[in-house]
Formats: C-alpha cells, structure tokens, sequence
C-alpha cells in the first residue's frame, strides 16, 4: 500500500502511519523529505494541545508543550510547506491508537496567536494554525 491510497475516513495505526509516509512515529508534526509529506496528528483525546474545529476549518496547535511556542522546527514547517513542495497530510485521533485519515490539508490563512495552559496549567501563547482540506 502506498500513502495516495488512503481515503479520508480509513482507520490505520501509528505504525503504518511511520511505513507509509517514512515519517517517524513520535510527534503531532512528522516531516518526510523522503515523500516530501507532512504529518499532521490532531489528537482530541485526552491530549494538552487543545486543537478544534469551526465548521470546514480545523485550528491546529502548534508544537511546544511549555512556554511561549516559537516560529521554528515543525511549526515553521507548517508554515512553509507550500512553499517547500510539501504536502500536509491530516489525521484525527478521537480514541487511543486509532489513526483516522482526514485527508491532504493546507493552510488557509497566516496563524493566529492563542492563549493555552501548557502541561503544569501555566498559560502561554500558541499557534493555532487554520487547516482546510486542499482542493486537488
């Protein structure tokens, strides 16, 4: 099986995640030079980065579990995916170890700034990046 297989809805597991994409299997952002992909994993279960939803738009939370996030590694990845000839590749986990496929995502709009509690209940500033599912 390859990644441009899936279909939005498929259920698969962190592991087939890593084979398909060659991406790691650790982290909510997870950047592949080999399938120029990236990995987005929304968790909504039990998970400290607050991401949600507002009708089409999925607000992403940008890496960092402490302090102020900063516009580098992964999130500036994000940024610049377009840009850099890498798609986004979306996936939503409701219930532990099960990997829902959304879909090719891209950015829809320039991040916003949030406030988030981190892991220990002290607020910081995040980035909440507005996704859309991509038109091919």
């Amino acid at each position: 099986m390859d990644y441009r297989d899936l279909n939005i809805g498929d259920k698969i597991g962190n592991k087939d995640i890593a084979e398909l994409f060659l991406c790691s299997n650790q982290g909510g952002v997870r950047k592949s030079k080999k399938t120029n992909t990236i990995v987005l994993i929304a968790k909504f279960d039990n998970c400290s980065y607050k991401h949600r939803k507002e009708g089409d738009t999925l607000y992403f939370t940008g890496m960092g579990k402490k302090g102020n996030q900063e516009m580098k590694r992964q999130n500036k990845s994000i940024l610049n995916a377009a840009d850099e000839g890498f798609a986004l590749h979306l996936f939503e986990v409701y219930e532990e170890g099960t990997y829902e496929y959304a879909g090719e995502v891209e950015l829809a709009d320039i991040p916003l700034v949030e406030e988030q509690a981190d892991d220990t209940g002290a607020m910081r500033d995040v980035f909440m990046f507005p996704l859309k599912k991509r038109n091919k």
